[in-house]
C-alpha cells in the first residue's frame, strides 16, 4: 500500500491562551477527499489553514510526501508552496477586484512559467475550458462575476499551479442549491483529472457524504472519529 500523501501528527494550535486545536491527528492519501465535519467553532478553518501554513500550529508535525512541512526553512517550503492550496468561504476576497480575470488566472502562471504572450492566453483559454467558463468571463472583473462564476475562476487559477492537495474550506456554502451541485460536480471532476486530494471543510453532512471518501468529526478542537463514506455520489462523474 502507498504512504499517505498528508500525515497530520498531534497538531496543537491555540488562539490567546485558549486551545484550538488539540492534538490532531489523520491521514490524506493522494487523490482522496476526506471530509472535515464540525460545528462553528470547532477549529474546522483553523486546521485547513494549518495544513498549508497559512497558520503555524505549536506542536505536531505535518508529513508531506513523508516531509515535515514545519521544519522546512522558507526556501524548502517556497518551492512545495504551489502543490498546496487553499480554496477560501468567501470566494469574493480570493480575487483582485481592481484587475480582469485573466490577469488573476494568467498571474500563478506568470509567477511559475517563463511563457510568452501566445503560450499565456493558450494556457489560460485551457483552463477557462476546464472549469467552464467562457472567453467573455475573462474581461470581467470579479464583482461582474456571479458567485458561482467567481468559484470557477479560482479554480481555473488554482489548477494552473498543479496542486497535489487543497484544503477546501466550505467552497460552496455561498452559493445557491443548483450551482452548489455545479461547483461539487466540478471539482470532483477535477479530481479525477489531476489526481488531487481535499481536504474538504463544511458543517453540512449531506455536501460531506456526496464527495467525501472518509468523513472525520472534529469537536473542540479533537477528532472524534473518521469513518469509511460509502454514499459519495454517481452524480460527479
Amino acid at each position: 500500500m502507498s504512504p499517505p500523501l498528508i500525515e497530520v501528527r498531534g497538531l496543537q494550535k491555540s488562539y490567546n491562551g485558549s486551545m484550538v486545536l488539540n492534538g490532531v491527528s489523520f491521514t490524506i492519501m493522494e487523490g482522496e477527499t476526506l471530509g472535515l465535519f464540525g460545528i462553528s467553532g470547532s477549529g474546522k478553518t483553523t486546521l485547513g489553514r494549518c495544513m498549508v501554513l497559512l497558520d503555524r500550529p505549536e506542536q505536531g508535525e505535518i508529513l508531506y510526501q513523508r516531509r515535515d512541512l514545519l521544519k522546512m526553512n522558507s526556501k524548502e517550503f517556497s518551492r512545495l508552496r504551489p502543490s498546496l492550496q487553499m480554496i477560501f468561504q468567501h470566494p469574493e476576497s480570493s480575487l483582485n477586484p481592481r484587475i480582469k480575470v485573466f490577469q488573476s488566472i494568467a498571474e500563478p502562471l506568470q509567477i511559475h512559467q517563463n511563457l510568452s504572450m501566445s503560450e499565456l492566453h493558450y494556457e489560460v483559454a485551457k483552463l477557462v475550458e476546464h472549469v467552464g467558463l467562457k472567453a467573455e468571463h475573462l474581461e470581467r472583473y470579479p464583482n461582474q462575476l456571479s458567485g458561482g462564476e467567481i468559484q470557477r475562476a479560482i479554480l481555473a487559477r488554482i489548477i494552473s499551479l498543479k496542486p497535489t492537495f487543497i484544503v477546501a474550506d466550505e467552497p460552496t456554502s455561498m452559493l445557491d442549491a443548483s450551482v452548489q451541485a455545479q461547483i461539487l460536480r466540478l471539482m470532483m471532476k477535477l479530481q479525477e483529472r489531476i489526481k488531487v486530494a481535499y481536504l474538504f471543510i463544511s458543517h453540512d453532512l449531506d455536501v460531506l457524504r456526496a464527495v467525501s471518501d472518509r468523513i472525520a468529526y472534529i469537536d473542540n478542537g479533537s477528532i472524534t472519529s473518521i469513518e469509511k463514506n460509502d454514499e459519495k455520489k454517481s452524480w460527479i462523474s
